[in-house]
Formats: structure tokens, sequence, C-alpha cells
């Protein structure tokens, strides 16, 4: 937890289960670096998931906090 425990807003939660989002864990923010080493491996869902507390932390809408959460999400 770096950045301590946070109240998630419904609408968030409910991005946050969906399917695109829960993808984004198996997808490695640093790609095929993490083959070389093992300790990189930090995932598009924990770096999407930090953008967005970090967001919220900075005192962002829910607007843009969605944005910073959907950010690396495709179809």
């Amino acid at each position: 937890m770096i950045y301590g425990q946070h109240h998630i807003d419904g609408v968030l939660e409910e991005l946050i289960k969906s399917a695109p989002v829960q993808r984004l864990k198996g997808i490695y923010q640093g790609g095929a670096s993490f083959l070389v080493n093992r300790k990189w491996n930090v995932t598009r869902y924990e770096h999407s998931i930090g953008v967005m507390l970090l967001i919220k932390k900075l005192g962002g809408t829910i607007e843009e906090q969605i944005a910073g959460l959907l950010h690396d999400v495709s179809p």
C-alpha cells in the first residue's frame, strides 16, 4: 500500500472490476523487460490504480480519476 488506504467511489469500483481493467493484470508495465529481470514486475493494472489514486490525492475530479484509471485500457 504505497499510497495508504482510500475510499473508492462506487463508479470507480465498478470500473476496476470490469473485464478491460482486470485484463491489465496480465500486462507488464515494462513489456518484455520482465523476461530479463523478474523484479521488474509492475503490471499495467497496478500502474493504473496508482495513477487513479495519485489524481485523487491531488484533488482531481471523479472524471479525472476515471481517466487516470482507464488511460492504459484498449478495446
